[in-house]
């Protein structure tokens, strides 16, 4: 197996964006996390496997070696639950013995480079999902022998993950993101906890950033990342007071920062958002306006052609004819950030995917 740098970094890129959404918005989700393995460990790992963990795979797990579940579900797309590095040896051992003991007639039940990463919940371990050492794709696996392709690779799957989070209006398959009590439970769940359950609609962030050096900086204003970056540099990470007061000090000038531009835009749009958006911005406030809108609120038809493609215009369109005036602000600024996804190639990919309905893997795995 050869090494699949750009593989692992979009495993990465896409595995960190949802680690800042569990923190904004889950945080007991985000604390079921388990800490990153070190390469001893996963060295140790493929030891027990006797197969070589590809390197995507380990990108994931560098950063999150498993989670302990919150409110009986997993927090991964699908309601799967990241498994444990023990549960990942202990489910390919049980897989390879099975194997061994139907014999080589027929095809195969389990393969040594099938690497095991998800399964149903932290106490079941009777199907889940592999990634395919030798192709590079994601497949479910049931105890009865089921193996079906679901992803194309696990960067495709973590970035169909990320878009949903960020974007779960274009979600066109069965599993929606929501919160239950505060944790992160893709749903509609059945039974007990089918009241309780509350979709995610793209709410606006919280207003203030999460206390991560990343929010932070991604907070500050432009002309202030320098000076930022500079004494994050220097920072003692050993000394933990050290690193308290910086957070404290720089996450306080993030929120006032934060504030500060709310304030202007909403002197800028003048209340003309609701009316009408795109039009009447008052002269005098246009320097107020971060550039990402241009200098001005936009338009729908200005979403509408940054959109670019016409499965995802139409399914923006139906969203407007279903909109009544109060709801205008909330709908456009949503699907503005949607535009601006799309901008990015990666984005692109997840959202057209997922407007098109190609994720239908809970649908299958439901129906088995």
């Amino acid at each position: 197996m050869t090494t699949d740098a750009p593989a692992a970094e979009r495993v990465t890129r896409a595995w960190a964006q949802i680690l800042e959404w569990l923190a904004a918005y889950t945080p007991p989700s985000y604390a079921a996390l388990r800490p990153g393995a070190s390469d001893d460990e996963l060295a140790r790992l493929e030891a027990l496997l006797g197969a070589e963990v590809p390197e995507e795979l380990k990108a994931l797990w560098r950063l999150s070696a498993g989670e302990d579940g919150v409110n009986g579900s997993g927090l991964m797309l699908g309601a799967w639950t990241l498994m444990p590095l023990d549960a990942v040896a202990e489910v390919h051992r049980r897989q390879t013995e099975t194997e061994d003991e139907l014999g080589e007639e027929g095809p195969a039940f389990w393969e040594s480079s099938w690497i095991p990463f998800c399964s149903h919940g932290s106490d079941d371990t009777g199907y889940g999902l592999y990634l395919d050492g030798r192709t590079g794709a994601v497949h479910r696996w049931t105890r009865y022998g089921d193996r079906d392709r679901e992803y194309a690779s696990l960067a495709a799957y973590l970035e169909l993950m990320a878009i949903s989070l960020e974007a779960p209006l274009t979600a066109a398959g069965p599993e929606k993101p929501g919160m239950l009590h505060g944790t992160l439970v893709w749903g509609p769940p059945d039974g007990e906890h089918s009241g309780a359950w509350v979709r995610h609609l793209g709410q606006a962030a919280p207003r203030h950033p999460a206390k991560t050096l990343g929010a932070i900086r991604e907070a500050l204003p432009h002309d202030e990342r320098d000076a930022f970056d500079g004494r994050r540099d220097v920072l003692d990470l050993a000394d933990p007071e050290a690193v308290a007061a910086f957070l404290d000090h720089w996450w306080g000038r993030a929120v006032r920062a934060q504030e500060e531009l709310e304030d202007d835009i909403a002197a800028a749009l003048r209340g003309n958002i609701l009316a009408q958006p795109g039009s009447r911005l008052a002269p005098e406030h246009e320097a107020a306006l971060p550039t990402a809108i241009r200098h001005r609120p936009p338009s729908f038809a200005d979403i509408r052609t940054a959109l670019r493609h016409e499965s995802v215009r139409a399914r923006f369109d139906q969203d407007r004819l279903n909109a009544i005036p109060p709801h205008f602000p909330a709908l456009l600024l949503r699907w503005w950030d949607i535009a601006r996804l799309m901008a990015d190639p990666r984005g692109d990919r997840a959202v057209r995917a997922v407007v098109a309905g190609r994720h239908d893997a809970g649908k299958r795995r439901r129906s088995s």
